[in-house]
């Protein structure tokens, strides 16, 4: 399988996730249950009583796989040394020209929004302020759910992937725990984009990428010193090797860890559903819309790191159609971008 098909299957299932869970979010799975009338296995409309992504169609994506794209833009524009300043410029571009998007209800979350206001008011330096500030800024799942890109421009090379995932992260994200979190996905994204890459060694790139992050995070980042990523992830782990499949693991890890906006909460489900999934996109996307509570953010994730295990072949072609009618993002052309940029690294 080449590279290109990895980071196709692996950006095409972030989005399949997103719209699938999108309608979902902050359901229990009692809920819905209830209201789907059993598992949920396709892409749903919103309920009447949605609150967050009004008026969204079947399918559509959220900020998840938006601020993907924003973020996989400005790699592809500066190369995986990318740093601070540079993404900084181009997110508080992105974030001035597209105003009623990012407004538009509670889509966004609390750490992108506190950002994105100081960008508006060309406050871009806000993020190296240590000071006291509340205790949930820089602590949400914002900080994995739009990392994947770090991994893709650096297959194979883990270390390298934490440390662009943290350049990127840093500006809206600024503490020690965020980072750890992205540096964990982005490793574990690294890894599995190999053509070796196994369970075992996306779990062990997870585990390795989640302490470099957070090492990183100690030195460049606000320590929060509470609820750390690895921690959470390795009991995760933990419970997944005890559960029969990946709709249990999901269950065991949402009682005792949780499966809401923190971001700690987030990269446990994510690599509890991830493995006892065995890496399959689908087992994987359907256990995380299921299992309640931010689904879409969730399933996106899970999404992104089975799909570059496994690639494109591994999605089901009917929610990939689907996800591209509706959203237009060229999945594939933006893996072609990321798979060319490293054939150029490779050249120099």
């Amino acid at each position: 399988m080449n590279l290109k098909d990895k980071i196709w299957g692996s950006f095409s299932a972030l989005a399949v996730g997103d719209g699938m869970g999108m309608p979902l979010h902050e359901l229990t799975p009692d809920e819905i249950r209830a209201r789907c009338g059993g598992l949920v296995t396709t892409f749903l409309p919103i309920f009447e009583d949605e609150f967050i992504h009004i008026d969204f169609k079947p399918g559509q994506v959220t900020d998840d796989t938006t601020l993907t794209v924003v973020t996989a833009r400005a790699i592809l524009k500066y190369g995986s040394r990318i740093s601070p300043d540079q993404f900084i410029q181009e997110l508080a571009d992105w974030v001035k020209n597209n105003q009623e998007v990012w407004q538009h209800g509670n889509v966004y979350g609390p750490s992108t929004k506190i950002a994105f206001r100081n960008f508006m008011n060309n406050q871009f330096d806000s993020y190296l302020d240590r000071t006291r500030s509340w205790c949930f800024t820089g602590t949400s799942n914002g900080a994995m759910m739009r990392v994947s890109p770090a991994g893709w421009a650096c297959p194979g090379r883990w270390q390298e992937a934490v440390q662009l995932a943290c350049n990127v992260i840093l500006p809206t994200h600024p503490t020690d725990v965020a980072l750890s979190a992205a540096g964990s996905q982005a490793a574990a994204i690294s890894e599995a984009l190999t053509p070796s890459a196994t369970i075992n060694s996306v779990v062990d790139a997870a585990l390795a990428g989640a302490k470099l992050g957070e090492e990183l995070g100690k030195k460049s980042a606000r320590q929060i010193a509470q609820r750390y990523p690895l921690p959470n992830l390795e009991y995760a782990l933990e419970l997944a090797e005890k559960a029969q499949d990946a709709f249990e693991a999901g269950a065991l890890i949402r009682r005792v860890i949780g499966s809401h906006f923190h971001v700690s909460e987030t990269l446990a489900m994510v690599m509890g559903i991830f493995y006892a999934a065995k890496g399959d996109p689908e087992t994987a996307i359907i256990a995380a819309i299921n299992n309640g509570g931010d689904t879409d953010t969730i399933a996106s994730i899970v999404g992104a790191l089975s799909g570059a295990l496994n690639g494109i072949q591994a999605v089901p072609a009917e929610w990939v159609e689907k996800s591209e009618e509706v959203n237009h993002l060229n999945c594939a052309g933006m893996a072609e971008a990321f798979a060319s940029m490293e054939d150029d690294k490779l050249k120099e």
